[in-house]
């Protein structure tokens, strides 16, 4: 099929102005109205030929080369009467106006309205696209121009570095008020109501900085109109310690003539503490300090800020983040969809999660898969540059959904993704958000996975289901039908994860994923196990727990933080406890997703996963400590053990089935405490 114009319209038919096209049978004198391109399209000599209402049809000669843009809709008595102009369009261009059945013009009023405020609402969108692109452009322009300036002027030393000008200092509040870290992390922004233009150093007041070297601040200087990064640094947490800290650029900056802003983000290991001053003064509401939650009444923080003239002072600033300048952030909490190219890129299991869609819509990913299985959906490149927090949004399309069990993870661009046992968290992007189940009162189950504040332009994304129940349960049919990106104080707190309830049974062995060497977000409750006085940790975790089918042998798989006894320390320790024959054994690993529990390994025996070491109420009664060649090996063996009736109470209350059988865990574990004969040197 050809369609056909004349040569004196080609031009107008190109013009950019909203068309609206009518097949034969449709009047379009109601509708040819200034701006509104209106056209006819007449079936004659076997082509469809293209001409203005009331024209003459046989002057259109000229082959149409493509479709025209901005076409709100075909206009048609019928359906069938646009499909060879339909067939035409979707050979030639890429994408298909809609067709309105009406046979007057008026019927089709209604639809074409709404066509029409779409149309305007796209235009409008592209326009604010285009201004903006205008004014970086602009100040791009000028930033160069004041930048050859100053280069001439430094290159020709015709005169010395400019000196620093205070223009703001906001003393700390006498009464010592401040801004906390709360559950590890700090979110917060505050607008200075001072334009960019000239900044040159800036300091904030830190309170409190119990800190290991593991946490992190996150500051940012940017425009409050456009969100672009103009100054960032990444401070780590040797060097945040209580005073001012004080924030170079490594020049002052051009003429920038947006308000400046702060956005702040802080995140800590557990049990360390952080707290930001408050000023001494009251500001205005519009200026005060905004957190997780709200603002600060009147309140802003402690900052003092310094300018220069552009191009007359050169420094080589410490923590400077060069990565994030230029950066566009989004607005604060506002949810930013990501990408549809990162879903076609998707792998998963062949056979259990497929494509859908209905209709237009965007293909979405469903799983399917019976009663014990898991499986997983890896995203291998989600760009995550200026956002501080994924979410993954899951349905259950059939069956039970308090059956389904959910985790996401993050992992490094590039990383080998083709099994469950590839997912890592010994890189520094990697994190995970604990096995979630979708509420109880139904809704969709939503996957928040805080960022890594210094985390790179890309990462991984795994999405990892299992269903809970067991045969003969009916299967889940599971949708993910979205992954939003957040900055800011939209981010909730990072979630308190829930451990892994048991993995399949041998016959279908499924590697369990390792719990995150650096937890989301714990809020540590004290025990006794957290007093000072004996061994003591920070936190215990439920890693795996496991029964055969014939109960004959079962076990709990623990992870322990930041354990201490006296001067010593361990950041990880990791050990399983067995009921084996009716007697207690301590199980050790030396193997991938283990920590190196010993500086030398004192097993010999080993099996299919690695070498192993089985420690009974024998060897705590007898000589194994005294053979052990390092003190340090003797210590933490000691405290372990000490550790046990408290470490597997909290452990046995993150599964079900290890809760119901509480008494006989506590009986194992007291018997080898009691069985432990500690060395002199470890009492």
């Amino acid at each position: 099929m050809t369609v056909l114009i004349a040569p004196a319209d080609l031009a107008e038919l190109y013009d950019g102005s909203p068309a609206l096209l009518a097949m034969e049978g449709v009047a379009l004198a109601l509708l040819a109205q200034p701006g509104l391109s209106a056209w006819q399209v007449t079936m004659q000599g076997g082509s469809l030929r293209l001409h203005r209402p009331g024209a003459a049809a046989e002057a259109a000669t000229r082959p149409v080369p493509v479709p025209p843009a901005q076409v709100l809709a075909v206009l048609a008595p019928e359906a069938a009467a646009a499909a060879p102009l339909l067939a035409w369009w979707s050979a030639a261009g890429p994408e298909v106006p809609p067709v309105i059945e009406a046979a007057e013009p008026a019927a089709a009023l209604p639809e074409l309205i709404r066509l029409a405020l779409a149309a305007l609402v796209r235009q409008a969108a592209a326009t604010a696209v285009l201004h903006r692109a205008l004014a970086a452009a602009r100040q791009e322009a000028e930033e160069s121009r004041e930048a050859i300036v100053s280069l001439i002027q430094h290159g020709s030393r015709q005169g010395p570095p400019a000196a620093l000008s205070q223009v703001l200092a906001l003393e700390p509040a006498p009464t010592g008020e401040a801004v906390p870290a709360a559950e590890g992390r700090l979110a917060a922004a505050q607008v200075l109501g001072l334009n960019l233009e000239g900044v040159a150093s800036l300091a904030l007041h830190v309170q409190e900085a119990h800190v290991g070297p593991a946490a992190l601040l996150r500051l940012r200087l940017l425009g409050a109109e456009s969100g672009r990064v103009h100054g960032a640094w990444l401070v780590p947490g040797e060097a945040l310690r209580p005073g001012w800290l004080v924030l170079d650029l490594p020049s002052p900056l051009g003429p920038v003539r947006e308000t400046a802003c702060l956005d702040i983000a802080v995140e800590l290991e557990a049990g360390d503490g952080f707290a930001l001053s408050l000023g001494a003064g009251v500001t205005a509401p519009e200026r005060a300090l905004a957190v997780r939650g709200g603002r600060v009444p009147e309140r802003g923080l402690a900052l003092r800020l310094w300018t220069a003239p552009f191009g007359r002072r050169f420094t080589v600033p410490p923590h400077w983040d060069a990565e994030a300048i230029g950066l566009e952030l989004g607005w604060p909490g506002v949810p930013m969809r990501l990408p549809a190219q990162i879903w076609e890129a998707a792998r998963f299991p062949a056979g259990q999660v497929e494509w859908v869609a209905l209709g237009s819509e965007a293909p979405r990913l469903l799983a399917s898969f019976g009663a014990g299985r898991r499986l997983a959906i890896a995203l291998p490149v989600v760009p995550v540059n200026g956002l501080d927090l994924l979410q993954a949004e899951v349905a259950v399309a059939r069956g039970d959904a308090g059956q389904l069990e959910a985790a996401l993870w993050l992992q490094p661009e590039g990383a080998p993704l083709a099994l469950e046992s590839d997912l890592v968290l010994d890189a520094p992007e990697a994190r995970w958000s604990g096995w979630r189940r979708p509420p109880p009162d139904g809704g969709p189950l939503l996957l928040p996975l805080a960022l890594p504040p210094d985390g790179p332009r890309n990462v991984a994304v795994v999405l990892v289901l299992r269903h809970a129940g067991r045969p003969p349960a009916a299967p889940l049919r599971v949708e993910w039908s979205e992954l939003i990106g957040l900055r800011g104080l939209g981010a909730t707190a990072r979630p308190e994860p829930v451990n892994p309830l048991p993995a399949p049974p041998p016959a279908e062995p499924v590697r369990a994923a390792p719990v995150p060497s650096r937890p989301p977000a714990i809020a540590v409750q004290a025990s006794p196990m957290m007093t000072m006085a004996g061994p003591h940790a920070a936190l215990v975790r439920l890693q795996e727990y496991f029964v055969t089918p014939d109960g004959g042998y079962r076990h709990l798989d623990i992870w322990l933080e930041e354990v201490g006894d006296g001067p010593w320390a361990w950041p990880l320790l990791r050990f399983k406890l067995a009921q084996r024959g009716g007697g207690p054994v301590l199980e050790f690993r030396r193997r991938e997703g283990w920590p190196n529990l010993f500086s030398m390994w004192p097993g010999t025996e080993a099996d299919g996963w690695g070498p192993y070491l089985l420690v009974r109420e024998a060897d705590l009664a007898g000589d194994l400590l005294d053979r052990l060649p390092h003190q340090r090996d003797r210590h933490m063996l000691a405290a372990l053990v000490r550790l046990l009736p408290e470490a597997v109470a909290r452990a046995v209350q993150e599964s079900p089935e290890a809760a119901a059988q509480e008494a006989m865990w506590l009986g194992l574990a007291h018997r080898l405490a009691e069985a432990l004969k500690v060395p002199a040197e470890t009492a």
